[in-house]
């Protein structure tokens, strides 16, 4: 479950040849400023207070987790809650504005 009110931390897949180095990268820590629903197609919009640098531009896969959420037995971790595509980045004043379409269906809560 997506949590709209707490952080979300965006990861994307590395950029490697197997699976011992090609793993999920940290691309920043914010937070969702809105959420829209089409056609069973999740859009969410997170704001990251830093500027937005994706390195493996063949790859637009996108992981979301959340503090306390997904599979995480303690509150303390961080967990997944999604995996969706990226849609599009605005930049500007040291904000980036990332859009992600998450594809299946999805429980948003406060």
């Amino acid at each position: 479950m997506i949590r709209l009110n707490k952080p979300v931390k965006l990861y994307e897949w590395g950029e490697g040849t197997n699976t011992v180095n090609q793993v999920w990268r940290e691309l920043g820590e914010g937070r969702i400023t809105s959420s829209k629903r089409k056609d069973l197609i999740t859009t969410l919009e997170v704001e990251l207070a830093s500027s937005f640098a994706k390195s493996n531009p063949r790859d637009n896969a996108i992981k979301l987790a959340q503090k306390g959420e997904g599979m995480t037995a303690r509150s303390d971790k961080w967990g997944e809650v999604a995996i969706g595509r990226l849609k599009s980045v605005n930049s500007g004043g040291g904000k980036s504005v990332v859009a992600i379409e998450i594809p299946v269906a999805t429980k948003l809560s406060r």
